[in-house]
């Protein structure tokens, strides 16, 4: 049996924005791949911590199966 990853579902986009007082945010955003819905996004202050958290959604991406990457990120299965 074949193991499809959770890629040709999803994809992951980050966005940079201004913050309070001049700071710059990090949007890291799940989105459905055909549609390019958001499903979530986690937003970070601290470019490395956002860039490592994008690094690990994408290689789950690469190496989760859906079932598995739904449940690990709490996307609901009707998304």
């Amino acid at each position: 049996m074949s193991r499809t990853t959770s890629r040709r579902e999803f994809r992951v986009q980050t966005r940079m924005r201004g913050g309070y007082d001049g700071a710059m945010m990090h949007d890291v955003q799940l989105q459905v791949a055909a549609t390019g819905a958001m499903v979530w996004a986690q937003t970070f202050s601290d470019h490395d911590q956002a860039l490592q958290f994008e690094e690990q959604v994408e290689d789950d991406l690469d190496h989760l199966d859906a079932e598995a990457f739904r449940s690990k990120y709490g996307v609901p299965s009707t998304t």
